[in-house]
């Protein structure tokens, strides 16, 4: 692993995207527009591409099967000179693919096969060699297509040696507090929070307030998206209370929703990565999944750093 990059410990899948006019009634069979289409996916190598096509210095640590699949999937991080030293090859299980729906509007429904991911720091083998590499990294990522019991281990882990911990909790799942004391930025989208926190996030007032709760467990920083309305961000100020920021999203055109949060955690954790302050990092990761969503794809769609900074406004 590349000292002080940072790591992403998450899956890995193949996404299956077939455009649809609606989504299909039980029983019912629907004529999809076009060709299926094979593109790289999976909640972790998302992030991890988002990083780096944003500038960041990217580790990936996950697990593919033994099929063309996961040979595609390994190959597409090289591209991006994303370091996959801790990616191994599952003898039994096969890659993680997504089934994508995707509507004529950039919406989507999406049904994930985990397959080698559900298998993560199972070996221990594996986990150890993550371990190990843990205090070389400037931060840990994590999200929830590996099992839980992993990702609370390596929260854990990555505690005792003082790497941040940035958690994407996606898909939604309770986590102890205890757990969540020790990760340092939280981000989740409006029907996560409202898991988390059993209150309803259905406005932007609604999402201060939930954050503000949430970052209240002992978690430094809560970031709430809210999709075409932007994002909330809650941290602690100068004397230790809870200071909010909010940042609107551009107005844009939707081409393809799929991947925007996994954009918009690779832009924030690259910024501060970098130090930036929470207004500047949450702009930049709201500016850069926004520009995700008018490009068709995941990894495919990412932007580039030059490219969120030239969509900023101008005046």
């Amino acid at each position: 692993m590349k000292q002080g990059s940072i790591l992403v410990a998450g899956s890995l899948n193949m996404d299956q995207v077939v455009r649809v006019p609606r989504i299909p009634a039980p029983g019912e069979t629907l004529l999809g527009a076009g060709s299926l289409k094979l593109i790289p996916g999976g909640k972790g190598a998302n992030q991890a591409v988002a990083m780096a096509r944003l500038g960041g210095s990217v580790s990936m640590a996950g697990r593919v099967g033994s099929d063309p699949f996961g040979k595609q999937l390994v190959a597409e991080l090289h591209k991006h000179s994303i370091d996959t030293e801790l990616i191994v090859t599952d003898p039994i299980e096969s890659s993680g693919v997504a089934f994508i729906f995707l509507l004529p509007e950039g919406e989507n429904s999406i049904v994930v096969a985990g397959g080698a991911n559900m298998q993560v720091g199972r070996d221990e083998q594996h986990f150890a060699a993550i371990q190990e590499a843990l205090p070389q990294a400037k931060a840990l990522v994590l999200q929830m297509e590996i099992p839980i019991e992993t990702v609370t281990r390596l929260i854990e882990a990555a505690h005792k040696v003082h790497v941040p911990v940035i958690l994407n909790l996606a898909p939604a799942h309770s986590l102890p507090r205890e757990v969540l004391q020790k990760v340092s930025v939280l981000i989740l989208n409006e029907t996560e929070a409202s898991h988390l926190s059993g209150q309803q996030v259905n406005t932007t007032e609604d999402a201060q307030v939930v954050a503000t709760v949430l970052q209240g467990y002992g978690i430094q920083t809560v970031v709430i998206t809210l999709g075409g309305r932007g994002a909330v961000l809650v941290t602690r100020n100068e004397e230790h209370k809870p200071r909010c920021v909010y940042q609107a999203a551009p107005r844009i055109q939707i081409v393809d929703t799929t991947a925007a949060g996994d954009c918009f955690v690779g832009a924030l954790t690259v910024a501060l990565a970098e130090g930036k302050q929470a207004e500047e990092a949450l702009r930049f990761a709201v500016y850069a999944g926004s520009l995700k969503v008018t490009r068709f794809g995941a990894q495919s769609g990412m932007p580039t750093l030059e490219e969120v900074l030239a969509s900023y406004p101008s005046h």
